[in-house]
């Protein structure tokens, strides 16, 4: 029996905790100023403020100290479940995503499991940078595809402040501890399920994936844990090192894809792409027009309000798209992910 899969239910969630342009600043502040000379602060804290203005940032997200990853990918997992229709022990497979964890050992997703007492379903975690979930979905359209999984939940729950380094020992250090001001909190989840609905399987534009890469340049955002690169549990990324390689590599990416004569007719409804700022959103506008990609409607900026959400971009975009009626079942949509890596995802699909 051949099989594809097909997303059923989609959701987000965003802790209740706002935190301003100003609270971050006063966290730089606050933490850098005892080690920068008291006449440069004043120009370098000007700087600062510029940067996470032109970035696009206004608000964004945090989870209370007493609020974890896993709780906030339980409120985005209940409401994916109640939009795919589908009970949690239902499920057969539970993957929990992203960069945040709640543990080294044993896997996150044990966790997600108890909470939905989804007790028919088998656990793993997957993990790399913002193109977690993007490469999650591949790996599980592969399994459908074997008939051994029905119904999987795919979740992630980033709650990424606990990284943010706001001390910068000198003026130069900025470049390195902008992305720290610009994190958000948020968690999202995505259920998809094994189809043979011929609307999904005769499109040959459905569940394809793309990646590359550029070689030896995962230092430029890392955060250490055990390695020779990198603090542990320290954000560390060079911004305009990390913007510049991931546009070019995703420039390189979709001419690629869209040179070749298969997708010469194609027009996607809906594109949507990893928000992380004014300059990325420009960027990936101008990377679609260089590639001759035709599409409907573009995607709609959700970064000022929600900051930097890491691997939960894609179920976000999504829950925020269908809200508020830009996303509907049966549009043929493309989601573009830059990350840490660095690296560049595509992933195009019929929803």
């Amino acid at each position: 029996m051949r099989l594809v899969t097909k997303i059923s239910g989609v959701g987000a969630y965003a802790p209740e905790r706002i935190i301003t342009n100003d609270h971050v600043l006063n966290l730089l502040e606050r933490k850098s100023s005892p080690y920068l000379d008291p006449e440069e602060l004043p120009a370098f804290m000007q700087k600062a403020k510029e940067k996470i203005e032109k970035a696009g940032n206004k608000t964004r997200h945090w989870c209370h100290e007493d609020e974890y990853c896993t709780d906030i990918a339980l409120e985005a997992s209940k409401i994916a479940l109640e939009d795919a229709g589908v009970q949690a022990n239902e499920i057969d497979l539970i993957i929990f995503t992203g960069m945040s964890k709640a543990f080294v050992e044993p896997a996150t997703s044990h966790v997600l499991r108890n909470d939905l007492k989804a007790k028919n379903a088998n656990v793993i975690d997957t993990q790399d940078a913002c193109t977690s979930f993007l490469k999650s979905i591949e790996m599980v359209d592969a399994l459908v595809k074997t008939g051994v999984y029905k119904k999987i939940l795919i979740a992630a729950g980033e709650r990424s402040f606990d990284w943010a380094n706001f001390t910068c020992k000198t003026v130069d250090e900025l470049k390195w501890k902008l992305a720290s001001c610009t994190i958000g909190d948020a968690a999202g989840a995505i259920v998809l399920e094994a189809t043979e609905e011929p609307e999904y399987m005769d499109d040959d534009k459905h569940m394809r994936f793309f990646n590359k890469m550029s070689e030896g340049d995962y230092s430029v955002c890392n955060i250490g844990l055990n390695h020779a690169v990198g603090d542990r549990y320290q954000l560390y990324s060079h911004s305009a090192r990390l913007l510049n390689t991931g546009r070019k590599v995703m420039s390189e990416l979709m001419a690629e894809i869209f040179a070749q004569d298969s997708w010469k007719d194609c027009i996607f409804d809906k594109i949507l792409h990893h928000d992380v700022g004014t300059w990325v959103n420009t960027a990936i506008v101008e990377i679609l027009e260089e590639s001759d990609v035709k599409y409907r409607d573009g995607h709609e900026p959700y970064f000022s309000e929600y900051g930097n959400v890491a691997s939960a971009s894609l179920p976000l975009a999504m829950h925020l798209a269908k809200k508020e009626g830009r996303l509907k079942r049966g549009d043929n949509c493309l989601f573009a992910c830059p990350a840490a890596g660095i690296q560049a995802g595509v992933m195009t699909f019929k929803y």
